[in-house]
């Protein structure tokens, strides 16, 4: 279903903004007149007047500021309040559209904000990020071990310090995202010796693309998430590796990172 939402801000039940006013407040910036302001907006001049006076009068801060006209023609202007009401309208509107984009997408996790922010919007330099939730943590001298379930119902290791651990105020039901860099991942077929590969995610070989010395490996886990691997050619099993052959992405806890909202 193709949703619409209209963003209103209220304050003490009584209309302050909306989409509206919100776009009369930016082409006052623009134009730095309430008049040409109304104009670009398309409204009159006197419900743009109306409004900013509505507004200004019942914020504890003026939205705008304005000098009458005269010699120099006069002006308008947004104060610092003002920019932070457009800028913190326009942060709300972002999320409001994820979770409307969300909404139709059966695999977005409409409980977790940042479930639905990781799978539509967050871009980090690691190509490879998950979004689960912590099912166990295990404390040792000078690390812990974090247990992240994934959706698709396999697990995420990410080994870290104890202050991080602190920090980010990790708990077990906390919404999580693991973030790996794909030139960490190994892809092998069948579970390697290496003990320092505590993660092995099972999967399929979706997509191969060829390098002079290396390959990209792209395996499809099982569910709907996919990792990508940046691997040597003369390096684990390479050569058995085949478009839709089984496999097992492998890297060490220690190459997680993890991010969360706090």
């Amino acid at each position: 279903m193709d949703f619409d939402a209209l963003l209103t801000l209220s304050e003490n039940g009584k209309l302050f903004a909306n989409p509206r006013r919100v776009a009369l407040l930016k082409a006052v910036r623009q134009t730095g007149s309430i008049s040409k302001g109304a104009k670009l907006a398309g409204i009159s001049y006197k419900a743009a007047y109306d409004a900013i006076k509505d507004m200004n009068t019942r914020s504890e801060t003026p939205l705008i500021t304005s000098e009458k006209g005269g010699k120099g023609g006069g002006g308008a202007s947004l104060t610092h309040f003002g920019q932070r009401i457009i800028q913190m309208y326009d942060l709300l509107d972002t999320i409001q559209n994820m979770g409307l984009q969300a909404l139709n997408d059966k695999d977005a996790p409409l409980h977790s904000l940042l479930g639905v922010m990781a799978k539509f919007s967050l871009q980090t330099s690691a190509r490879n990020q998950f979004f689960g939730t912590i099912s166990g943590i295990e404390n040792h001298a000078l690390h812990d071990r974090i247990f992240i379930s994934l959706q698709n119902g396999q697990q995420v290791i990410a080994t870290i310090t104890h202050g991080s651990t602190m920090r980010l105020q990790l708990t077990i039901g906390k919404d999580v995202v693991a973030l790996v860099k794909g030139p960490a991942i190994q892809v092998y077929c069948e579970p390697p010796e290496d003990q320092q590969l505590d993660n092995q995610l099972q999967g399929t070989v979706l997509d191969i693309q060829h390098g002079d010395s290396s390959a990209e490996v792209s395996v499809k886990l099982e569910g709907n998430d996919e990792i990508c691997a940046l691997i040597h050619k003369d390096e684990n099993d390479f050569n058995r590796l085949g478009l839709g052959s089984k496999a097992l992405a492998c890297f060490s806890s220690s190459q997680v990172i993890i991010a969360t909202l706090c």
